[in-house]
């Protein structure tokens, strides 16, 4: 430990040597994950303990939260003895307030013993020679007086234990209250509490009618244990599994919080801040016991409304993997930045290290604090941190990810009263107060109907020539995709009334392709599946205005904000009826109707130009009006069947492939690896490495007949060392489908920065026009081919030969020419299209940021640069 500089130390090498003695197997268990230490500096910063108060960590594990508590506060004696704080973690004397400090004032518990040991030995260091680490159970106070009374435990904690109980209420008996000023915790997250007597002693685990709980969360007991250990005005700040901050079965918990403190700040966590030991999504909570009486302890009068601090960490401090990333000193050279005792800097956003970083979240909360005059941030002239300013705090407030935001408006349109810093983030916030601005009304408001689909499976009712059934995966932004639909039996579309969709009705996915909303503009009845049916009140709102709004960031903002689930998506029935809607002028609503009209009237012309250029390509086989045969037996020799494709499964020599293939062979084909170079295959991804903003990795979902389709893309980091340049695409290549939906392809029309994803194969076409190709692959013709060779159970799969040995037919230049022109042709019809649908999304946006005259005006003049007339 000598070479890992076990003294001055900033104690991460302490911590990762604390974690191999705690023995890897015990950790996870109880969720026993050990705190980054830049965390507990976030934490120790924002609090900003002093040398009078008492405090104390109810979950010590390495007693993180404890010594950099007592560094904190030894820095403060330090300095106003006149003293330099060189290596506070060392065997050097300090002043005996530190000492008195420590021994006095400090206190861990934790259930786990050898934690206990080695914690003890941290503080033993830190602390000169004394320790408040006691090895106690938090929750089961209950049985406290029957361990301490214990020999042996009274041998190593007796001590330590009296100074505790000393700490109570005065008259107490018992071991539920004491009168700490600070606590900072980061809980167990795992595992239940199931003992009826220890349940039985925590209001959290009340059932609405006043019966106890079988189980609950063991961090769930912990919040309340934990206010019980503060004095009024005493303040703590707790580390948290996301889902108490946003989960509506915990809204309680959020209740009972709110009613005994004020709210001060919430930091949500990166998602890798435990990595690697859990990947489970946290946020730290920080609180203040309300108290009306200066007398009994820190101020914090109760109030109905107060400001609350909200803030989300960017910059994740470790990769995915888990290990730390660190500062550059600059982008250009690879050396890491130093602190003063010449340790790396862990490359996060939470506070300013040492002066040689940026400003972060705790720098912004202490700005917060001296302005919202907290108790703890004194504003006195010898308050060394100075009065609060404001520019400084406004600079901080616009470069990181965070808001100041009332109580009352936190819990305006939030139903489930969410509290999680991103349910308040910058961009929601926005559309917030655009919202707030103009007059609007929720959706159950101006709907006649909210409902979903039938949601269950359904396969047995299955019919091909029944009625279509449309689910998530054909719901595209503004327009039903009916292509790969399912049908029904016409009994069950009769039975599934609720779920039956008509013309007009707006279509929302509830998973999957989240975030998206259709018109249905067909006037056949069809039926759903687990898709929510929007049916608007026409007097209030018109549908196509309300799918433009919908499809709109105003309107995709809330579906994302208020949606659970996190990159899936997720969203409820009561969630969306309280979507806030806009009401516009009517005769603004009636001009995007024409305006989507039109676009839906191009998008109907692209497809039928599409289709007369697949007629010409099957009249050209003679195979214009092919229908399988519905002959499924076959006779083949041993040496026709076996020998020569290696196949004994029946499904291989159905007749149906043979008429396709001896079709093809008589009119003549070239293999498709004649007529390809630059073959490839995509790359395996970790789910891990997709961010929210950065270069598209096409995975088989966004690959169509019509084209590639990036609207619900995932997304790496340019700088992810798993990115191949041979996987990146570029116009003209032909991307085609190994798994799943076999055999779909699309040919790439543009420069886009995009790579392919693992089973997509790529390559580019030599001497055959690449839409001729891609179009060719996508009919009956490679269909066909392409299903009799897939391989697999539930998902089939296809090998490069068995998409390189497709026989693609060997037609004359001068049909590839009428082709492509007709494909081109459409191509442009369906770009049309989706210009007219952005016009109408942007000017939905216009119109209520602005006003509608201004965004008619906007429409009037983009139509115009297109050549366009709506009337």
């Amino acid at each position: 430990m000598k070479d890992a500089k076990l003294f001055n130390s900033n104690l991460d090498v302490i911590d990762e040597a604390f974690e191999y003695l705690i023995n890897q197997s015990s950790k996870g268990e109880k969720g026993q994950f050990f705190t980054p230490r830049y965390v507990i500096d976030m934490c120790v910063k924002m609090l900003n303990p002093q040398e009078d108060e008492y405090m104390i960590d109810t979950a010590a594990g390495s007693s993180g939260f404890p010594v950099h508590t007592i560094f904190h506060v030894w820095r403060q004696i330090l300095e106003d003895e006149g003293l330099e704080a060189s290596h506070l973690f060392s065997l050097e004397e300090k002043p005996p307030r530190c000492k008195e400090y420590v021994e006095e004032k400090v206190f861990a518990i934790d259930f786990d013993e050898k934690a206990v040991r080695v914690a003890r030995t941290l503080n033993l260091i830190a602390g000169d020679g004394q320790t408040n680490v006691l090895h106690l159970n938090t929750l089961d106070y209950e049985l406290w007086d029957e361990v301490t009374k214990e020999d042996d435990w009274q041998n190593v904690y007796f001590a330590g234990f009296n100074r505790l109980k000393k700490l109570r209420p005065k008259g107490s008996k018992d071991y539920r209250e004491f009168q700490f000023d600070i606590l900072m915790a980061n809980p167990p997250f795992a595992g239940d509490i199931k003992e009826t007597r220890m349940i039985a002693r925590y209001d959290l685990a009340k059932k609405p009618n006043g019966k106890w709980e079988t189980k609950v969360g063991r961090d769930i007991l912990f919040i309340e244990r934990n206010l019980d250990f503060l004095k009024p005005g005493g303040r703590m700040a707790i580390v948290l599994p996301q889902g108490r901050f946003n989960n509506s079965s915990d809204k309680n918990i959020r209740d009972f919080i709110a009613e005994r403190c004020r709210i001060l700040a919430v930091v949500g966590l990166h998602g890798n801040t435990f990595k690697p030991h859990t990947g489970t999504k946290t946020s730290v909570l920080l609180v203040q016991k309300w108290n009306d009486d200066p007398k009994i302890g820190a101020l914090c009068p109760r109030q109905d409304d107060y400001n609350i601090f909200f803030a989300t960490m960017q910059k994740s401090g470790k990769d995915n993997s888990g290990e730390k990333v660190y500062v550059k000193v600059s982008d250009d050279l690879g050396d890491f930045l130093l602190d003063k005792h010449n340790h790396w800097i862990v490359d996060h956003d939470l506070f300013n290290h040492d002066g040689l970083t940026e400003d972060g979240i705790a720098e912004a909360f202490i700005e917060f604090a001296k302005k919202e005059n907290l108790s703890f941030f004194d504003l006195s002239p010898l308050s060394k941190g100075g009065a609060f300013d404001a520019v400084k705090y406004q600079q901080l407030m616009d470069r990181i990810e965070a808001v100041e935001l009332l109580f009352s408006k936190a819990k305006f349109n939030n139903e489930s009263f969410r509290v999680d810093a991103e349910f308040f983030q910058k961009e929601y916030m926005n559309v917030v107060q655009v919202l707030d601005s103009v007059e609007t009304q929720s959706l159950f408001q101006v709907a006649t109907k909210i409902d979903v689909g039938h949601v269950g499976s359904m396969v047995s009712e299955y019919d091909e020539s029944g009625i279509l059934l449309l689910q998530t995966r054909n719901i595209d932004e503004f327009f039903v995709n009916i292509d790969n639909c399912q049908k029904i039996t016409q009994k069950f579309h009769q039975k599934l009334r609720k779920s039956q969709i008509k013309k007009g009705n707006i279509l929302i996915a509830r998973s999957g392709s989240f975030g998206k909303a259709s018109i249905y503009l067909d006037s056949a009845v069809v039926n759903s599946a687990d898709i929510i049916i929007v049916e608007s009140k026409k007097d209030k709102v018109n549908p196509f205005y309300l799918v433009s709004f919908l499809n709109s960031k105003l309107g995709t903002s809330q579906l994302f904000r208020f949606a659970s689930g996190g990159l899936q998506g997720h969203v409820n029935l009561t969630i969306l009826e309280n979507l806030l809607i806009p009401i516009l002028k009517s005769d603004f609503q009636d001009f995007l109707e024409l305006l989507i009209n039109l676009s839906y009237h191009n998008l109907i012309k692209a497809k039928e130009i599409y289709q007369q250029a697949e007629d010409l390509l099957l009249t050209e086989l003679g195979l214009k009006d092919w229908k399988p045969t519905e002959e499924s037996i076959a006779v083949k020799s041993f040496s026709e069947s076996f020998l020569s494709s290696g196949r004994l499964d029946a499904e291989y020599y159905q007749p149906k492939y043979d008429e396709i293939e001896t079709t093809i062979m008589k009119y003549g084909f070239i293999e498709l690896i004649k007529i390809s170079k630059n073959v490839s295959t995509g790359f395996t991804y970790d789910s891990a490495d997709f961010v929210d903003n950065g270069i598209d990795i096409i995975r088989i979902n966004n690959i169509t007949q019509y084209g590639l389709d990036l609207s619900n893309s995932v997304k790496i980091s340019p700088d992810n060392s798993s990115l191949r340049l041979k996987d990146k695409v570029a116009p003209g290549a032909i991307l085609i489908s190994m798994s799943g939906s076999i055999g779909l392809c699309c040919c790439i029309q543009d420069e886009i920065n995009a790579f392919i994803n693992q089973r997509i194969m790529k390559l580019y076409p030599v001497d055959f026009d690449g839409n001729v190709l891609a179009m060719i692959i996508n009919s009956v013709i490679g269909k066909m081919q392409l299903h009799r060779v897939g391989t697999g159970g539930v998902q089939t799969n296809l090998s490069n030969s068995d998409i390189l040995n497709l026989k693609i037919p060997k037609l004359p230049v001068s049909v590839q020419q009428s082709m492509s022109q007709s494909i081109n042709k459409s191509l442009n019809f369906r770009q049309k299209s989706k210009q007219l649908l952005e016009i109408a999304k942007i000017g939905v946006e216009k119109a209520i940021e602005t006003e509608e005259e201004t965004a008619t005006a906007w429409i009037n003049q983009q139509l115009e640069s297109l050549g366009v007339k709506l009337i």
